[in-house]
């Protein structure tokens, strides 16, 4: 609800300041461009200058999309990583098999209680990295005696590495950012298409002014979209750490759970 709010008072005071702009341009400036061969040469400049922008902006929301859905998915993979970790220690001998999974269930409520918090403030201990290496000693002093045993210990070792992994993806994508130089192109950008619409030398209509308010509104909401999908674990559109809630609840449930 709040990100909403904040989001239609951007547009708001965007949409409000690109029609005060016009209103003053056209108060200043009466018919900056009033001859027909001057508005012509005026369209076709604006025609370019809009495509590009357009272009621009719409492989940055492209990219901070896909990297916010890659977000997501990297936190499913961890958290499937976790679990499968759980289930295969079942398996494994007494008391190497019920460490293991006393070690995943301390893992995925670090994740859940600690991480999530501290990476919406843009920090994340180290405890989650020391619990991975606790998992990969202790699985590295089972000894399997049977042939399923042997499977599940190397199907073990591929999931800590692929929980390593994932963890290290999602660490990374909670610190990434739009480049400011980038930010600034988006910006004078979005000005300037903006701002060469009161070229035109149209009159001083409700039309007029609803037409340079629409334009404010389309291109700011689309760089709010942008700021808000940058930052993947934190804000209103965050990603949820409900895949490790589900392996947490899992834990009490399974018949998998030796705990």
């Amino acid at each position: 609800m709040i990100l909403i709010v904040y989001g239609v008072l951007v547009v708001c005071v965007a949409s409000l300041a690109a029609v005060a702009g016009l209103t003053l341009v056209q108060r200043l400036v009466p018919s900056p461009l009033g001859q027909h061969r001057s508005n012509d040469a005026a369209v076709a400049m604006y025609q370019t200058l809009g495509v590009v922008y357009a272009v621009l902006l719409g492989l940055v929301v492209i990219a901070v999309w896909e990297e916010y859905g890659t977000a997501a998915e990297t936190v499913e993979s961890e958290a499937n990583a976790v679990a499968e970790i759980a289930w295969l220690a079942h398996g494994l001998p007494e008391p190497d098999g019920l460490q293991l999974q006393e070690l995943a269930r301390s893992y995925t409520q670090e994740v859940v209680e600690e991480e999530w918090p501290q990476m919406e403030q843009g920090r994340v201990g180290q405890r989650g990295w020391d619990l991975i290496d606790d998992v990969r000693v202790a699985l590295q002093e089972v000894e399997p005696h049977t042939e399923p045993e042997q499977a599940l210990y190397a199907e073990g070792q591929d999931q800590v590495q692929r929980l390593a992994d994932a963890r290290r993806m999602r660490l990374v994508a909670a610190e990434e950012r739009t480049p400011d130089v980038l930010w600034v192109v988006l910006i004078l950008g979005g000005v300037a298409t903006i701002g060469f619409t009161y070229l035109f030398g149209l009159e001083a209509t409700w039309a007029n002014r609803l037409m340079v308010a629409t334009l404010a509104a389309i291109i700011s909401l689309a760089l709010f979209t942008v700021s808000v999908l940058e930052h993947p674990f934190s804000g209103g559109a965050r990603v949820e750490p409900g895949a490790f809630e589900l392996i947490l609840d899992r834990f009490e449930t399974s018949k998998l759970s030796d705990l």
